[in-house]
């Protein structure tokens, strides 16, 4: 049976889709993706792999405003529509990678045996909610991130069966602590900071308060760390966290998992989400075992997607981010360091996404 993967746009902004189709094609499947954009260096990943990519629509990377992005849409329906007649629908499990690759094939997946992966609950999208009605009880399966979402969604959708949950962890991580640069790009920036103590935070860097927060604690505290932000500075962060700390360096988004070679220098790993939706409040980031596969003790607030897995696994402390309580949380990590550095790596190898993808193509092929 092949299984034709797709997403629509970004492809490695997705590492677990990326992780999702390196796991079936690890398991003996006939694997083909199919995509709208997607970064050189994720494509050289899977076509290493023997995986077959290819692109099936010219789609911008960004589409603003709500005309535009329904025109994004239509143009993506209507050129993946026409590709996938080369298919039998017969012999192919068709399996889209997010909400966004899904929805603009509402109404033309009759006939066609297809996996839905859930990597948001867009609680704070009405219309997108209501556009997965339909889709989603007609699918053979669906996956979810995190445990409290796949309840959510299945009580949202009224579905019979619970989701499956795939946990944000990045397929064969690597884990050396110091890995070796892999390009120039990394091995610039680790010449950089490989003499330094390191917190880390990478992502998008959107809650400019907390992070302010965080550089005020680190200002305060006894060891001087030097604060290593990576990602995506939407919002102008890193001029004013430099601000306050200067001791602070940001390094502009570097294409997955080619980050984990600077994460792997890393002593502290931050992460956090405002609670504002449900999505937030039951998060499930990739930084969890991208930190968690260096043994790294992370540091994040208090919310139930990361009290119920950093906190209650004692990989780290989950407090309420203000300068008191992060200095002695930093205070309490540097003291049982080891301890929280076990914990964190012992967190990291007891998911075993590898079992769930058999188990669960076991049940779909069935």
């Amino acid at each position: 049976m092949k299984i034709v993967y797709i997403v629509k746009s970004r492809l490695h902004f997705y590492p677990p889709c990326v992780s999702q189709i390196r796991m079936l094609k690890k398991l003996g499947y006939e694997v083909e993706v199919l995509y709208g954009t997607c970064h050189e260096r994720t494509l050289e990943i899977l076509e290493k792999e023997k995986i077959k990519c290819y692109k099936v629509s010219n789609i911008d990377e960004e589409y603003f405003g709500k005309v535009n992005k329904l025109k994004g849409w239509m143009k993506f329906r209507k050129d993946l529509s026409k590709y996938l007649k080369k298919y039998n629908d017969n012999d192919v499990i068709y399996w889209f990678g997010n909400a966004e690759t899904v929805i603009p094939m509402k109404g033309l997946l009759k006939g066609k045996k297809y996996i839905v992966s859930l990597l948001e609950l867009l609680d704070n999208d009405k219309v997108k909610r209501k556009l997965l009605h339909g889709i989603l009880e007609n699918s053979i399966g669906i996956t979810c991130c995190e445990e409290t979402r796949a309840y959510i969604v299945k009580f949202w959708y009224k579905l019979k069966k619970l989701p499956t949950i795939f946990p944000n962890k990045p397929y064969e991580q690597i884990t050396e602590k110091r890995a070796r640069p892999s390009s120039g790009i990394t091995k610039k920036i680790i010449d950089d900071i490989k003499d330094e103590e390191i917190v880390v935070y990478q992502g998008y860097l959107q809650n400019t308060e907390e992070l302010l927060e965080i550089a005020k604690a680190l200002k305060e505290f006894k060891k001087k760390y030097k604060f290593v932000l990576m990602g995506i500075d939407q919002y102008n962060s890193v001029e004013k966290i430099k601000e306050v700390y200067n001791n602070c360096v940001f390094y502009p988004y570097i294409p997955a998992p080619m980050h984990l070679e600077i994460t792997s220098y890393a002593k502290i790993g931050i992460l956090f989400y405002r609670p504002t939706i449900l999505n937030n409040a039951y998060c499930s980031p990739n930084k969890i075992f991208e930190y968690g596969g260096f043994g790294i003790p992370m540091l994040g607030n208090d919310i139930p997607g990361l009290k119920n897995t950093v906190g209650a696994n004692g990989a780290g402390k989950c407090i309420k981010l203000e300068k008191k309580y992060i200095l002695e949380a930093l205070k309490e990590i540097e003291e049982k360091y080891e301890e929280f550095s076990k914990k964190s790596r012992e967190y990291f190898e007891s998911v075993d996404n590898l079992r769930t993808m058999k188990e669960f193509m076991e049940e779909i092929i069935k």
